[in-house]
């Protein structure tokens, strides 16, 4: 099951959203319909890794960037879910 991370921390936002897309996190999924869904700009979305997974992961990339992971929630990603699918972030 995909897992959801939505993460705050104070600076360093592409750097640490580019080592994020390097271990297969996405800002974009697809609905059911198959429409792209572009999710808020700090939140990140991966196919396969476990809610514990993806903190990790944040932890250690925030460790490496040497910059605080402020608020960190992770969680699975189900079929129950609305939104508001944006534009694209840039």
């Amino acid at each position: 099951m995909a897992t959801i991370i939505t993460y705050d921390i104070p600076s360093k936002h592409r750097e640490f959203k580019q080592k994020m897309f390097e271990l297969g996190y996405k800002q974009v999924l697809k609905d059911a319909k198959g429409k792209d869904v572009n999710l808020p700009n700090t939140t990140l979305l991966h196919q396969t890794k476990s809610s514990e997974n993806a903190r990790d992961d944040a932890k250690q990339i925030c460790f490496a960037l040497k910059i605080t992971l402020e608020r960190c929630i992770s969680s699975q990603f189900g079929p129950d879910w609305s939104g508001i699918y944006g534009e694209l972030l840039n």
